[in-house]
């Protein structure tokens, strides 16, 4: 699924997004991340800097839910797909992390992206 700019927008204008993950009993959990932007047309990568949970549930079960909203505009989207955890010594980290590493600075040390592979794109 393409991420257009329209969604595109949407995140940059967006404060946090909320990723819904299930752990390996079946039990959701959702979580506000500050630190996150699209990768592509067909990713958003997420910093990982007190994720633990969120890590280990991508770990037991990778199909996730990426929420953002624009406050001031009331809209946003939804994005469905499969997620993976990409490691520090991942040789991908630093290029799928470029953005993210910017907007952490040195006072937020990202330990994993958690890189997310956009499967369906819905208006909320």
């Amino acid at each position: 699924m393409k991420i257009n700019e329209v969604v595109r927008l949407d995140i940059r204008n967006s404060v946090l997004c909320w990723l819904a993950t299930v752990d390996d009993q079946g039990t959701p959990n959702v979580t506000p991340k500050e630190i996150f932007t699209s990768y592509g047309d067909d990713r958003v990568v997420i910093a990982d800097i007190a994720s633990s949970g969120s890590v280990r549930n991508v770990q037991a079960q990778p199909k996730v839910c990426v929420s953002f909203v624009d406050v001031f505009r009331q809209r946003g989207f939804k994005l469905t797909g499969r997620a993976k955890i990409v490691q520090q010594q991942d040789p991908s980290f630093l290029e799928l992390g470029a953005e993210l590493l910017r907007m952490a600075g040195a006072d937020f040390p990202i330990r994993n992206i958690i890189c997310v592979e956009v499967e369906q794109v819905a208006r909320i």
